[in-house]
């Protein structure tokens, strides 16, 4: 297998990094091959298993370096693989050119889907992705899946709410691929957090939207029908989404 992970750079403290930078310091969102990347696969399969158990033409949204686009097409799916990322897509087709897969992936903005509408038997959005929008973006975001759905189509929503999960990051240091989180910053309406990054190497630091459950739940309503909501692990849940 190719590992095209890349290893740590130095980056000063005080440069709010985009996402693209960040998932390239953890194993977990960019070494498919990692025990940290594969932890999050073997964790959402048996509920992906049980969710989508007829085949369909599949939309891995934000699908980042590609793990879960090979998954969902080992369990029969045909899928396609939206990220913005040039550099996460580029690490994707790597994965893609050492296996047997046919995925599909495409450049693309999650608040614009380049695709016709009813396109997609189902819609995925995983790894807690949501962070990455603000209120109107991902109100934006949700739109776009319900237009590319196809009727009753199914849309799929892991996230982790980060409004109970906070006060837990704020009180402890969150250790992992060698790096913790030395401090959290929040601004005064609490609508994002900037956490500090540290390592032997340097620092740096990552803005996250704030996202809590009833507010996922509140916005998703105007688009879906919530089927059912799956607490995964503490503070983590997959909602099943039906398109309105």
């Amino acid at each position: 297998m190719i590992s095209v992970f890349k290893e740590f750079v130095d980056i000063p403290l005080g440069v709010v990094m985009d996402f693209e930078e960040y998932y390239l310091y953890s194993k977990a969102y960019s070494d498919i091959e990692s025990p940290e990347y594969k932890k999050r696969l073997e964790e959402l399969k048996p509920y992906l298993t049980s969710l989508m158990r007829e085949r369909g033409r599949v939309l891995d949204l934000a699908c980042g370096v590609g793990g879960f686009s090979f998954l969902l097409e080992e369990m029969g799916h045909e899928v396609v693989g939206l990220d913005i990322s040039d550099f996460l897509l580029e690490k994707a087709r790597a994965y893609r050119d050492t296996r047997d897969s046919e995925v599909e992936f495409v450049k693309g903005d999650a608040r614009k889907l380049p695709f016709e509408g009813g396109t997609f038997d189902y819609v995925v959005f995983l790894g807690n992705s949501i962070v990455h929008f603000t209120p109107l973006e991902l109100n934006q975001v949700f739109k776009e899946v319900r237009r590319v759905l196809k009727p009753h189509g199914l849309f799929l929503l892991h996230y982790n709410d980060m409004r109970e999960l906070l006060p837990i990051l704020e009180g402890s240091e969150v250790i992992a691929d060698g790096y913790w989180v030395s401090q959290i910053r929040k601004d005064k309406e609490e609508k994002y957090f900037i956490a500090v990054f540290e390592s032997p190497k340097g620092k740096f630091e990552v803005k996250f939207n704030l996202w809590g459950k009833t507010a996922v739940e509140l916005l998703s309503k105007l688009y879906f029908v919530r089927e059912e909501s799956i607490e995964i692990k503490e503070n983590s849940y997959l909602d099943v989404l039906r398109r309105k």
